[in-house]
């Protein structure tokens, strides 16, 4: 996962600059270039997740590192911005995000999910850092085609590393008879809902303020690209340590709604801070807020999406919200590239202001994920009768197998019922 995020991130800095430089060029196709892979993303994520629940995730993440290869390579001989943009619609038809996120999920328990999904944040985080360092200075003196290579090169180790090293997640046999492939499910669950629209709006945000940030130093403060990086690594680092501080206040303490509030209302006040700023300093500072703010919320969209979402829809229900992620990520491309190109960034700044204030009225009503938990029992305890006494119990989320050996799991929520509650039914 770092090491395709890698390949995506080398380029990210330079990504709008380049394409204003190839034949045909201008800022809205630009911002299509950016956001473009995006739109092939969000049609794919819940067919990949889905296929991924019914014939695992191994295989359906190595086709999709092939598919992104692909189109690296597009990228890399592009000579116009049309050959750019297929090449980048390419790239996403590599939709594995939601099943990576799912593959992570069925590999550790429900006490350690919110830990791995920091430790995959921070593993996505240092890749944005070390790719910002080395993206600017190599493309800017080897030309960007080097950096798709290099993208190409990065997207086989990872298939490698997945052949070789991951393990298969174990398979898990249910026990009802819902329809797994039934959407209804998914978009009638108010909270989980409520997240995906909730990466929605954190998706617009991120991909415009990536097209404005560069292409604001270039053309309007005079920055050479070899020195985008400057603004840029500052800005990731306190936004790591930041997302830290989140994780661990809004999963330890059951805090997620209020980081999402905090963050949120500091994502408004840095997009007002930054229409203003016209010095160096100053919109060094109020980006360093926006990637506070952006990086504060990663981990714990993922951590409470594959919580919200029952074990054998989980590649689905996390496809539709990488999809609306990836909706996001198209919708901020195309609308930054658009204001760009007929007005300025204090223009765009303002109206990221204005779209996070209306994510913030959003946000009030989300109620805080439930506090999971999970309880083993041997083979032999899952009858009939134990199963209807969890049924009837408030508080069980869900109960499975696990194929290879039997065991029977209950995932339960530790607000509401305790362990020894759930344990006692079996007796």
């Amino acid at each position: 996962l770092a090491l395709r995020f890698f390949g995506l991130f080398l380029v990210m800095p330079l990504l709008s600059v380049y394409a204003l430089q190839l034949e045909g060029g201008t800022a809205y196709l630009a911002g299509l270039a950016v956001g473009g892979y995006a739109l092939v993303q969000m049609f794919l994520q819940y067919p990949f997740g889905r296929i991924s629940d019914k014939i695992g995730r191994k295989p359906v993440i190595l086709f999709g590192l092939l598919l992104f290869a692909i189109g690296s390579v597009l990228c890399a001989v592009a000579d116009d911005i049309t050959m750019l943009i297929i090449g980048r619609f390419l790239q996403g038809a590599g939709a594995i995000s939601s099943t990576i996120t799912a593959a992570i999920s069925d590999l550790v328990g429900e006490e350690q999910r919110s830990k791995a999904m920091a430790v995959m944040g921070g593993s996505i985080a240092m890749s944005f850092i070390v790719a910002l360092l080395a993206g600017p200075v190599i493309g800017g003196y080897a030309g960007v085609d080097i950096l798709f290579w290099a993208t190409v090169f990065l997207s086989i180790a990872a298939a490698v590393i997945l052949v070789a090293k991951v393990p298969a997640p174990p398979k898990l046999m249910h026990h009802d008879d819902e329809d797994t492939s039934h959407l209804g499910q998914i978009f009638r669950h108010p909270e989980l809902m409520r997240l995906n629209f909730a990466m929605l709006f954190h998706s617009v945000i991120m991909t415009t303020t990536f097209l404005m940030i560069p292409l604001t130093l270039k053309h309007e403060m005079g920055w050479a690209n070899t020195d985008l990086w400057k603004i840029y690594v500052p800005a990731v680092l306190i936004g790591i340590m930041t997302m830290g501080v989140a994780a661990v206040f809004g999963e330890k303490y059951g805090r997620v709604k209020q980081v999402f509030l905090i963050a949120i209302a500091f994502l408004v006040i840095a997009f007002v801070g930054l229409a203003f700023s016209r010095s160096d300093l100053m919109f060094g500072v109020f980006t360093t807020m926006i990637f506070m703010g952006i990086n504060s919320l990663e981990p714990l969209m993922q951590s409470s999406a594959s919580k919200l979402a029952k074990t054998r829809i989980r590649g689905a229900a996390l496809g539709v919200f990488n999809a609306f992620q990836f909706m996001g990520v198209f919708i901020g491309g195309v609308f930054g590239g658009l204001v760009l190109q007929k007005l300025d960034h204090t223009a765009l700044s303002f109206s990221l202001a204005f779209l996070a204030l209306l994510w913030l009225f959003y946000t009030f009503p989300m109620k805080n994920p439930p506090k999971t938990g999970t309880l083993g029992f041997e083979p032999d305890v899952a009858t009939e009768s134990f199963r209807r006494r969890l049924d009837s119990l408030d508080g069980v989320l869900e109960y499975y197998s696990e194929a290879a050996t039997g065991r029977f799991i209950v995932k339960y929520d530790r607000n509401a019922i305790s362990e020894e509650t759930v344990e006692a039914l079996s007796r």
